[in-house]
């Protein structure tokens, strides 16, 4: 054996070696014509195997392939669940000094064991062709599609799977199965049991015996109406719309495979029962969304399911893109294009796990197509511990009025400007500033919208949308990123004058004694009691305040998505709460000590309160506890006499759970034990991560559609 035959063997060998347990794999090209006449293709192929493989084993089958100029690689998800999975994505770039057609090729054992046709050789084949299209005078894209490695369907349960195949050029889009005549397949297999829609790509079950299979597809496109390929070294070709196989080329073919797990039957195949079910903010399948380059593009899903609980979101998408959990239970894909995506399509599919004793349940599969855009406008995002700077060069989104600029459609967070820069600053707690948190991060987000007249909640000339965020990592100390005692709070009503109010913490229920504002963040044991006081700075004549609510949050704002009641509609609804005062000038209250669930024990209080003219049996503050929400706009009563104000927020915090050696030390027999099933953590930011900035237009892009139904 010669030594370059002895080298390709062991090359084999090795790809063999380290592709086993394989779950399938997809592969789709771009290419581009290069200014000198040769030709570079972006060739995106993505592998599943039972752990990461990032290597490249491809080898050229046929034709001119050129050379590979870079290579990288690595994992986009992997999963425990029914069997472990590792899915990597390849990007290789090859130049090639031609246009005419090549193959690429990778092959390897085996398939995951599969009880139904036992396991075999895989083979991945795709054809590339960069004849210049006719139509386009451009060379071929391919379809762009993804698979997840692996998809379960109950036994008892009728599925349909579409791919999704999206074609660059708007050709037809077909599917077949692969044969093995043309080395486009290992096994080669056709289960009975399953029907395959080649004009729709999709795969439908509806019957057939527990087990793994298989699926070994080929993709391929066709042009809509005749259109001639020219070649620089071979004559021309013409290629036509799909009539049958045999007597119709196609412009290209890719591999679309992967494993399919028909299961035990399920107790219902209704979504939403066993099977999970997406809610709101799910895309819909099908879906075209866009992105912009350098500017961080998300996905949010969320799902449900009455039998099972939510355990994961398993997806394929583009290199780089990563995945985290909400604490409201939703999983976002997170993914940054980079220039050189500028106008390609990438397709991302994802499917929801749901888990009920030993069986694991899949939801339907959903597939989108994102487009990237150019990068929008230039700005600088600075965040700071409290606050969120933003300079936006003016050049950048020329043909907007500075004017005509806000905040989040806040009329009294202006945007201000001037010839050369849009810019703003707001507290992270102010202006509309949304807060989300996953499981690695604290999001503050805000939006800069167009608007054509600052009294008016619509507008007809939303020209952009410039969202604008900061990033926060999460650790588990929180005394260096929050002020410690908080200020008495100030306002002003028309009728009453101006106000200030402060929430004090008290040594004991005689409220004589506050807790050192130099001591905070508090500390407490869990089920110790809390006393607590909301006064005026200063005693105001003839007024009285009313406690409207209090609730709690691991962070000091009370639109917190995390949050736990205390006092409703001046009505204690936390067991362990003890109202004091009542038509006075304070309100003081008392509650014992807890800690949401998770690794931190942080805790703000903020509530509610309404000052009223006192001994009027008009007013809010009369009324009491009521299961009636009474709106306070009663600022003007008879001969348009003040006689109570709007309701004014005041918080405290934050409080801390004392530290003990054990958790038996750390509960008390008294803990309300309602707080047990709090779903959530208190957050700490301590490191910065970044500030960013999503661009959306809508110049020229307007439009009429028809409205999807809403998943609630």
């Amino acid at each position: 054996m010669s030594v370059s035959a002895l080298l390709s063997a062991l090359l084999l060998l090795a790809s063999t070696a380290s592709a086993s347990h394989f779950y399938g794999g997809t592969m789709t090209f771009d290419p581009r014509k290069n200014p000198d006449g040769s030709y570079r293709v972006d060739i995106r192929f993505k592998e599943a195997y039972h752990s990461c493989d990032t290597g490249d084993s491809w080898v050229c089958g046929s034709g001119n392939c050129g050379s590979r100029s870079t290579y990288v690689s690595n994992r986009v998800d992997s999963s425990l669940n029914g069997g472990s999975w590792c899915q990597t994505e390849g990007v290789m770039k090859r130049t090639v000094s031609n246009n005419t057609p090549f193959q690429l090729h990778k092959s390897g054992c085996c398939w995951i064991y599969t009880t139904v046709t036992n396991s075999g050789n895989w083979r991945l084949l795709t054809h590339i062709d960069l004849g210049e299209r006719s139509d386009t005078s451009k060379p071929n894209r391919s379809p762009v599609v993804t698979a997840l490695p692996i998809v379960r369907v109950p036994q008892n349960c009728v599925r349909n799977y579409n791919f999704l195949s999206y074609d660059p050029d708007h050709d037809k889009v077909r599917c077949r199965y692969g044969l093995f005549s043309a080395n486009e397949c290992g096994m080669c297999n056709q289960p009975a049991g399953f029907t395959l829609d080649q004009s729709t790509c999709t795969l439908s079950y509806s019957n057939a015996l527990s087990g793994v299979y298989a699926f070994e597809l080929v993709m391929e496109d066709y042009p809509t109406q005749n259109i001639t390929l020219n070649y620089t070294a071979m004559a021309a070709a013409v290629r036509s719309p799909f009539s049958n196989a045999s007597s119709n080329p196609s412009l290209s073919k890719i591999p679309l495979q992967f494993a399919l797990e028909v299961e035990a039957p399920a107790p219902s195949c209704s979504e939403g029962e066993y099977l999970p079910r997406f809610l709101h903010p799910t895309p819909h399948h099908g879906e075209h969304l866009q992105a912009r380059v350098n500017q961080e593009f998300e996905i949010r899903v969320k799902a449900t399911a009455t039998f099972s609980s939510i355990t994961d979101v398993v997806f394929s998408g583009p290199l780089n893109s990563t995945k985290e959990t909400t604490t409201t239970g939703e999983y976002v894909i997170n993914w940054t294009p980079v220039s050189e995506n500028f106008g390609q399509y990438f397709p991302i599919c994802f499917i929801a796990e749901g888990q009920n004793g030993s069986r694991n349940y899949q939801s339907e599969m959903r597939c989108v197509i994102v487009m990237v855009e150019a990068e929008g406008p230039r700005a600088q995002v600075t965040c700071t511990k409290d606050k969120m700077l933003v300079s936006i060069e003016r050049a950048t989104i020329s043909g907007i009025h500075g004017d005509h600029l806000r905040l989040n459609n806040n009329a009294s967070c202006p945007v201000s400007s001037n010839n050369t820069h849009v810019f703003t600053t707001f507290s992270l707690n102010g202006c509309g500033t949304q807060v989300k948190e996953t499981n690695k991060h604290l999001l503050f987000k805000n939006t800069i919208v167009t608007f054509d007249n600052p009294n008016h909640i619509i507008t007809r000339k939303n020209e952009i949308e410039i969202e604008v965020m900061c990033k926060y990592q999460k650790k588990s100390s929180i005394t260096t990123r929050f002020e410690a005692h908080r200020p008495a709070i100030n306002f002003t009503e028309r009728g009453f004058g101006s106000f200030s109010y402060q929430f004090e913490f008290y040594q004991s229920g005689t409220f004589r004694n506050i807790r050192d504002p130099n001591s905070y963040p508090l500390e407490y044991d869990v089920g110790q009691p809390i006393y607590m006081e909301i006064a005026p700075v200063n005693i105001v004549q003839n007024t009285e305040v009313f406690l409207e609510s209090c609730l709690a949050t691991p962070y000091d704002n009370p639109n917190y998505p995390i949050s736990y009641p205390i006092i409703t509609d001046g009505c204690g609804v936390d067991g362990t709460v003890n109202i004091y005062t009542s038509h006075q000038s304070s309100a003081k209250f008392s509650m014992e000590a807890f800690k949401f669930i998770g690794q931190y024990d942080q805790v703000f209080i903020s509530c509610s309160i309404i000052i009223c003219q006192a001994n009027n049996p008009n007013t809010r503050c009369a009324q009491g506890c009521t299961n009636i929400t009474v709106a306070p706009s009663s600022h003007v009563h008879k001969r348009e006499a003040a006689i109570q104000t709007g309701s004014h927020f005041i918080s405290q915090g934050p409080l801390r759970l004392r530290r003990s050696t054990s958790l038996t030390e750390a509960t008390s027999p008294s803990l309300n034990l309602n707080l047990v099933f709090v779903a959530g953590c208190v957050v700490a930011v301590v490191a910065m991560v970044c500030g960013m900035m999503v661009y959306k237009s809508r110049r020229s892009k307007v439009n009429y559609k028809l409205l999807k139904s809403v998943e609630i």
